[in-house]
C-alpha cells in the first residue's frame, strides 16, 4: 500500500486516547518515528533536549514510489515535544509543512508541492510506550497546491489551483502493540470540509471550476499493521495480517462544477442531506458501502438537449468480495437502492405529455448475498491476467435474493428467493451451473399500467392481450384487485415450474 506524506501527517495529527501512564518527550518521538519508519518512510532529524522540551529540528521523511517511478518527501522543520508535568506531552507541529511528490506519468515527469497548513492545532500525547495515545483539536487543517511542474514547465496559480480545508476538528487515536503488530485506532470529527479546484488555459476562455463541501463529518477507523513487511506489496501485507476498517458520515454535501471547452459550457450541481461511507479490507475479503439521502441533481450544457433535474430520497450501494483463492465457499454480497426518484415536469412532459402515467416517486432496490468459491486472488496480477484470457475466476455455490423492489408509474414488483448451484451439471441450463431453489414474486398494478400504456398509444389492444396472457401464464391472481403472485421453482431434475406448472 502506498502512503503519501500528506496523508500520514494528517493521520498523525489525529491521534488520541485517555492517559494510561506517564510518558516522556523522548518516548513520544520514538513512537512517531517508529510508526513512520514502519510505514516505509526514511526519517531523519536532529534531537536536542533542553529542560523538559525535546526539539527535533530539520525533520524530513521520504519514501520511494516504485510503481510511479518517483518519491514523496515531507519537510517538517522543527518539531517540539514538551513535558507538561502531569505525565503527558504537548506536541507542537510546524506550519506550513511542504509535501513534495515526484512521479512519472506516462513518461512525463511531474513534480507536485503541497503545503500542509494548521491553525490552532493543540495536541497532547499520553499513555505508555506500549500504548501511546494522542488527543488533538484544531481550528483548521489544510492542504494547498503551491507548485506544479509538468515536463519541466511550471503550471502557475492562474492556470491551476487546488485547496482542501477541514474546520473545527477534534479527535483521538491510539497506537498500541498487539500480537507483534501495531494497532491504530482513530476517531475524528469536523464541522466541515471544503475542496476547491480551478484549471484554465492561458489566453482563452477554456477551463473550469470544481467545489465540494461536506458538513458535520464524523469518522472512525481501526488498522492492524504488520511490523516488518513491504508496504508496496499488498498481497504480502494481507498475508502478514494487515487489516483496516473505517467509517465516515456527514450531515450534508454540496458539489458544483462548471467548465468551458471552446465555447461549449457545461455546469452541474448535486446536494445531499446526509451520507455515509464504509470500507473494510483484510486477508479474507473487501467490503465497500456508500449511501446518501435526499440527493438533488441538476445538469445543463451545450451538448445536453435539455436541463436534467432529478432527486432521490435514498441511494446506496454495497459490495463484499473475497480476495484470496479458497477451496471452501466464501461470503459475497452486492446491493443497490435507488429510492424515491423524481424528475422534472419538463422531462415528464416529453415522456408523457398527456399526464396519463402516475408521477409517483420510482424505486429500484435489490439485495443479494452469495457463497462463492474463488479460484484466484483478486490482488494477484498473474491470476487476473489468466482471467482476461478466459480462465474462470471461481464458481457460484449459493445465492439469496433478500429483497427485490421495482416500483414506477403505478406498478410494483417485489420478490425474494434462495438458490443453490450444482457446478457439476453444466448441461441442464446450457453452460450455467444448475440452480435449485425458489423465487417468490408479487405484482401489483400491472393491468392498470398496461391500460395506461394503451391510452398513451404506445401499445395496441392486440399487443396488450398477448402481454396479459403471458402475465397470466406465470402468475396467479392475488387477494386484492390487480395483484398477482408467482412462485418459480427450479428442482433437482433441472425442471422449472411456475406455480406448479412445468415450463421447462
Amino acid at each position: 500500500m502506498k502512503h503519501l506524506g500528506s496523508a500520514s501527517v494528517l493521520a498523525l495529527c489525529a491521534m488520541a486516547y485517555p492517559a494510561l501512564a506517564d510518558v516522556t518527550p523522548e518516548q513520544v518521538w520514538d513512537n512517531l518515528e517508529s510508526y513512520l519508519t514502519m510505514s516505509g518512510y526514511t526519517v531523519s532529524g536532529t534531537e536536542t533536549m533542553s529542560g523538559d522540551t525535546l526539539t527535533v529540528s530539520d525533520v524530513t521523511m521520504s519514501m520511494e514510489i516504485p510503481d510511479a517511478g518517483g518519491d514523496v518527501s515531507v519537510i517538517m522543520g522543527a518539531l517540539t515535544l514538551s513535558d507538561k508535568g502531569d505525565g503527558t506531552v504537548a506536541v507542537t507541529w510546524p506550519s506550513p509543512m511542504p509535501v513534495m511528490v515526484s512521479v512519472d506519468v506516462d513518461g512525463s515527469p511531474v513534480e507536485v508541492t503541497l503545503d500542509y497548513v494548521t491553525n490552532g492545532l493543540d495536541m497532547t500525547a499520553s499513555g505508555s510506550p506500549e500504548e501511546l495515545t494522542y488527543d488533538f483539536k484544531a481550528d483548521s487543517l489544510g492542504l494547498t497546491l503551491s507548485k506544479l511542474i509538468v515536463e519541466g514547465n511550471e503550471i502557475t496559480r492562474d492556470m491551476a489551483t487546488v485547496e482542501m480545508m477541514m474546520n473545527g476538528l477534534s479527535g483521538k487515536s491510539t497506537l498500541a502493540m498487539l500480537d507483534g503488530m501495531r494497532m491504530v485506532t482513530q476517531t475524528m470529527s469536523a464541522s466541515g470540509l471544503s475542496l476547491t479546484g480551478m484549471a484554465a488555459e492561458p489566453g482563452t476562455d477554456n477551463g473550469g471550476h470544481f467545489s465540494l463541501k461536506l458538513a458535520g463529518m464524523d469518522s472512525s477507523s481501526e488498522s492492524m499493521l504488520p511490523m516488518e513487511v513491504d508496504y508496496s506489496d499488498m498481497p504480502a501485507m494481507l498475508a502478514a495480517g494487515f487489516a483496516v476498517a473505517g467509517q465516515l458520515t456527514h450531515s450534508g454535501a454540496d458539489i458544483a462544477f462548471d467548465f468551458n471547452d471552446r465555447g461549449q459550457k457545461t455546469e452541474g450541481t448535486m446536494t445531499t442531506s446526509s451520507g455515509n461511507l464504509t470500507v473494510a479490507m483484510s486477508e479474507d475479503a473487501m467490503t465497500y458501502k456508500v449511501g446518501n439521502t435526499d440527493m438533488v441533481v441538476a445538469l445543463m450544457g451545450a451538448e445536453i438537449p435539455l436541463p436534467i433535474n432529478g432527486k432521490m430520497a435514498e441511494t446506496s450501494f454495497n459490495v463484499t468480495v473475497p480476495l484470496q483463492a479458497s477451496q471452501e465457499p466464501q461470503d459475497a454480497a452486492i446491493g443497490i437502492t435507488l429510492a424515491g426518484f423524481e424528475t422534472s415536469d419538463m422531462i415528464w412532459g416529453m415522456i408523457d405529455p398527456g399526464a396519463v402515467l402516475p408521477r409517483d416517486p420510482a424505486t429500484v432496490s435489490a439485495d443479494l448475498t452469495a457463497k462463492i468459491t474463488p479460484f484466484i486472488s483478486l490482488l494477484d496480477e498473474e491470476s487476473m491476467a489468466k482471467v482476461e484470457d478466459g480462465m474462470m475466476p471461481g464458481e457460484l455455490n449459493a445465492l439469496t435474493l433478500n429483497n427485490l423492489t421495482v416500483e414506477a408509474a403505478g406498478g410494483k414488483i417485489t420478490g425474494t428467493g434462495d438458490f443453490t448451484f450444482d457446478n457439476t451439471d453444466m448441461a441442464s441450463f446450457d453452460g450455467i451451473p444448475r440452480p435449485e431453489g425458489k423465487i417468490d414474486l408479487s405484482v401489483s398494478g400491472a393491468n392498470g399500467l398496461i391500460d395506461k400504456i394503451i391510452q398513451m398509444g404506445l401499445m395496441s389492444e392486440e399487443d396488450a392481450m398477448g402481454a396479459r396472457m403471458m402475465l397470466s401464464m406465470f402468475t396467479v391472481p392475488g387477494s386484492e384487485p390487480d395483484t398477482a403472485t408467482s412462485s418459480i421453482v427450479f428442482n433437482e431434475q433441472g425442471q422449472v415450474l411456475a406455480n406448479g406448472q412445468r415450463i421447462k
